[in-house]
């Protein structure tokens, strides 16, 4: 499709600045709004888009999430455009699309989770290349990728749960600034999973320092989400704090019961480190239930492993009596012991037991948690997913209500079908960004519709530096979301995620159209963003 001249006429324009919202024309051209008025008339050969009754919006910022997983195969999944994403903040959890390096490649290929069925092998490539790749192809969304700290490690380290040598540091050092010379936002760590985990404080100051000169952000799933979760966050203080570099907390939680009522303590430490100049940030997803990889419910000393997925080791008599030893400590992220077995379903990985907890699937094979995680990780080969219920929705409001809260769905690129869609994924794949307008601003009036809106443009781009998006301005990139607000809203569940959601009207990537009147036009208008 040619870039052409588009007028939005009259329109509930909110503007992502959290002032008023105002009915007024928007003009479009060549990617960039041109003109915001109370009333400009339409020129010759102008596409129109009729927006009366309608909200007229930045288009919506995903502040975390994992497009760039799949958006290589995928550029044009409609899962994120069909909710009003135009932009999306990815390569988090340490895990990213680019960099990749040559070093211990074969064994990241064989350990590399969320692998879509029938793609060729992971590339070695700079972050320069993915980039180029993928302005060539384009996607439906922009894209702002961090570069994965396991990318790091894997190419300079390894999988070995040991301090990185000076020449390991210098090497991974190397690949992060070439990265952000090549316009990467920052780094993301994933400190519950391997081999980020295996990073020491140390390694993450120096790292962050190195990519200080350049504005890079820390990104961080922390250490811990459960029980030493003030711990974590006061580790991803220190590292922004000493590094000079702006911190930020991916899907910032308190999981298991005996931690529920602890957000305010949280954001106490966030605070009080703003006050004396530390700038850290989060963002959250707008559930209460998470989705990790199956692999997530075993204990770190397992998954160093490689071969950790094989019913020779995973159901040996001595293993099985570890995992009941360790599902019973809380030194680790254990999401078994903060969640009990009902509150894990596996989301997908087994046809057939899709949607059951691991408590039903050991009561269906007469065994217990542990051994049915077992069997469970030995039949998908590592690669099941899960959702795990561990949140409490007061402590998810008093994140919601925080002026430093931005939202994020932490999904991938998915379509309705084919195999980004197989099983029950989480449906914040499908559905979060209208659950948050329908049910937190509209129904239950938690925050206005401007500032509501404002936490998912504006806020996520100014937390991530994005330049020229985020607002309604005059010389700013018309990336655009035209919603309903009679009828937005989510529409799929946990048994049947795959559901567009209702009443989003028009979504706009770099000034071309990308959903008309609800429906996908399977246009790859997004680009990647760079920093610089």
């Amino acid at each position: 499709m040619e870039k052409k001249t588009i007028l939005v006429k009259n329109g509930i324009v909110i503007d992502g600045t959290g002032k008023p919202g105002h009915r007024a024309d928007i003009r479009i051209r060549n990617g960039m709004i041109e003109r915001i008025s109370e009333e400009l008339q339409p020129a010759e050969g102008e596409m129109l888009l009729p927006a009366d009754r309608l909200c007229v919006c930045p288009g919506f910022i995903d502040a975390h999430c994992h497009t760039d997983f799949y958006a290589e195969h995928l550029p044009d999944a409609c899962g994120k455009a069909l909710q009003g994403v135009t932009t999306d903040v990815c390569g988090l959890c340490g895990d990213s699309a680019a960099p990749i390096g040559t070093g211990n490649l074969e064994e990241l290929r064989r350990r590399r989770e969320y692998r879509l069925p029938g793609t060729p092998p992971l590339p070695a490539r700079s972050f320069g290349e993915y980039r180029q790749q993928i302005d060539r192809q384009g996607n439906a969304t922009n894209m702002a990728l961090f570069v994965g700290n396991s990318n790091l490690r894997i190419h300079a380290v390894g999988y070995e749960n040991r301090h990185a040598t000076a020449a390991e540091m210098s090497r991974m050092t190397g690949m992060l600034t070439e990265s952000m010379q090549e316009g990467a936002f920052g780094l993301s760590t994933g400190l519950t999973y391997v081999p980020s985990m295996n990073s020491s404080t140390e390694e993450l100051v120096a790292l962050c320092r190195a990519m200080a000169p350049y504005g890079g952000i820390y990104n961080s799933h922390m250490r811990n989400e459960s029980d030493c979760v003030m711990e974590a966050i006061r580790e991803v203080i220190t590292i922004a704090e000493r590094s000079g570099c702006k911190g930020h907390i991916s899907h910032l939680k308190v999981s298991g019961k005996r931690n529920h009522g602890k957000a305010g303590e949280c954001l106490a430490l966030i605070h009080e480190a703003n006050a004396r100049g530390v700038d850290v940030s989060y963002d959250v997803y707008p559930y209460t239930a998470g989705s990790c990889g199956l692999r997530t419910l075993l204990p770190p000393e397992i998954l160093v492993r490689e071969t950790v997925f094989t019913p020779t080791f995973l159901l040996a008599p001595d293993t099985l009596a570890m995992l009941r030893r360790r599902y019973e400590e809380a030194d680790w992220d254990n999401l078994l012991l903060s969640c009990g077995g009902d509150g894990i379903v596996l989301s997908a990985g087994v046809s057939g037991l899709e949607g059951r907890s691991i408590g039903e699937i050991a009561a269906q094979w007469e065994t217990d948690a542990a051994e049915a995680v077992a069997r469970l990780l030995c039949r998908t080969e590592g690669q099941g997913t899960i959702i795990y219920h561990a949140l409490a929705e007061k402590d998810l409001r008093t994140f919601l209500l925080d002026p430093l809260c931005s939202i994020g769905t932490d999904a991938f690129a998915r379509s309705y079908t084919g195999p980004s869609a197989e099983g029950c994924p989480h449906p914040r794949n499908y559905g979060a960004f209208p659950r948050w307008v329908r049910r937190y601003l509209l129904d239950e009036g938690l925050l206005s519709i401007e500032e509501g809106v404002r936490r998912i443009t504006s806020l996520p781009a100014r937390q991530f530096d994005l330049k020229n998006r985020g607002l309604l301005q005059e010389g700013f990139c018309a990336d655009l979301t035209i919603f309903d607000p009679k009828t937005i809203g989510e529409r799929g569940d946990f048994l049947h995620p795959a559901q567009q959601p209702e009443g989003i009207k028009y979504v706009l990537v770099n000034g071309r159209l990308t959903v008309e009147d609800g429906v996908f036009l399977t246009e790859k208008n997004g680009r990647m963003l760079r920093m610089h």
